[in-house]
């Protein structure tokens, strides 16, 4: 059962956190509060106030209003000034003569707001002013809020949300420890329509998950909170993978890096496949993962060595499962799609780069992200697979090669459930 917990009951506490969103305001924070500022332009010329804006019209928006009005028709006059309280705090929003209205935004409630108009001539002078007040719509981070749900899933729980107006909405992830504490769990961003996350690691005890959103403005949600029993999650022994090799897989190999360092355990050596073997997107290869297992991630590391998010490391792919190989590995049957209506895809995957900088450009957090790799999450509700296909539709240069540092998979392969039966015994 999902519960909803006032925002004052849990707080992130480590100093990451608080970096963290203090650097989401200071990218998305639009606000100004009215303090005295230097003066900008020209010096005073007259004392003459300039007339009043008319016919005001309000609309309601989420978290806000668009406040439309007409302009006298005069040249001494420069821009229109909107004064209104945020959080105990005088903001101010300004709009130059050339638009007939503004935006207020970010407010964190239904409540009414009140605010007054000016307009403002060159030399400073304001006008008579125009008081009104609106109630804004709920702001979308509280009608995000409310299309939280959490499941119990492998080492902790999938959580999932609906962002119709794909607003920037961060999400503070929240996971009691064993004596029963909160902690952060993870900072995540977004603005997808139909979010998935998932908070990882932990074993099979009940314990409560949390989540918090918080807007670009700073508003914070109330932490909806759910109590579950993680399912049980393990890595798959890497030993037992092998290459299955499937008529029309690439598996090519340059400069003697062959497709089995994937799962290696080690990210200082890569598998690169040929870039003249004859192969173009969408490019397939199949690992065997030597037992059937029922799947809940992959992490992937891309190559370590200063391609950032670059060359022919994967940024567009998808990974299919079965359980088992319907025909012999060298048959025509695999260069169809024919394949594709016998297993299952258990996700269509793009990789993000957390800085968003164009192709050649990285930054810190990017190095970051290609050491800690990427987590990529598996569609629950799939019966056990063996072989993991992969199809790989874009590299980051969109080339004819690909390169991968390593893979691992995560899931229950059923030994512990073998374990304790014989434990039984």
């Amino acid at each position: 059962m999902i519960k909803i917990m006032k925002k004052k009951n849990i707080k992130p506490r480590n100093v990451a956190s608080f970096m963290r969103i203090a650097g989401l305001l200071t990218l998305f924070l639009t606000f100004a509060s009215a303090c005295e500022e230097e003066r900008v332009g020209q010096n005073p010329v007259d004392s003459t106030p300039p007339s009043a804006v008319s016919n005001v019209l309000i609309e309601a928006l989420p978290g806000g209003a668009k406040i439309s009005y007409d302009l006298p028709n005069e040249t001494d006059i420069s821009y229109v000034i909107c004064e209104y309280m945020f959080k105990g705090m005088k903001k101010v929003v300004r709009s130059s003569i050339y638009s007939n209205f503004l935006i207020i935004e970010g407010l964190p409630d239904i409540a009414p707001c009140e605010f007054t108009l000016y307009l403002v001539d060159h030399s400073e002078n304001t006008s008579e002013s125009y008081n009104g007040s609106f109630v804004p719509l709920e702001p979308p981070y509280k009608i995000i809020s409310k299309t939280i749900t959490m499941e119990p899933d492998f080492g902790g729980v999938v959580i999932r949300w609906v962002n119709e107006t794909n607003a920037l909405i961060g999400a503070f992830l929240l996971a009691k420890n064993d004596d029963g504490e909160w902690v952060e769990y993870d900072l995540v961003f977004s603005t997808i329509a139909e979010e998935k996350r998932s908070i990882r690691g932990y074993n099979t005890d009940e314990r409560d998950f949390g989540v918090v959103l918080l807007d670009r403005f700073g508003n914070t949600s109330d932490t909806v909170v759910i109590a579950a029993i993680p399912l049980f999650e393990m890595e798959l022994d890497k030993k037992n993978f092998k290459n299955a090799a499937l008529n029309g897989d690439n598996y090519t190999t340059l400069s003697n890096r062959p497709i089995e360092n994937i799962w290696d355990n080690s990210l200082s050596v890569i598998w690169h496949t040929n870039p003249t073997g004859g192969f173009t997107p969408p490019q397939t290869f199949t690992v065997d993962l030597g037992v059937e297992a029922k799947l809940s991630r992959l992490m992937l590391w891309n190559r370590q060595d200063g391609y950032t998010f670059a060359q022919h490391n994967v940024h567009y792919f998808e990974v299919w499962g079965a359980k088992e190989l319907s025909h012999d590995k060298n048959n025509a049957y695999w260069l169809s799609n024919d394949w594709k209506d016998e297993w299952v895809l258990l996700g269509d995957f793009e990789q993000i780069k957390p800085s968003g900088l164009p192709l050649g450009q990285s930054n810190a957090d990017d190095v970051a992200a290609t050491v800690a790799g990427s987590e990529f999450i598996f569609e629950s509700g799939v019966e056990e697979v063996r072989y993991l296909r992969f199809v790989v539709k874009e590299t980051w240069a969109r080339t004819a090669a690909l390169h991968i540092a390593e893979i691992t998979v995560y899931g229950d392969d059923g030994t512990r459930d073998e374990e304790e039966e014989n434990n039984a015994e």
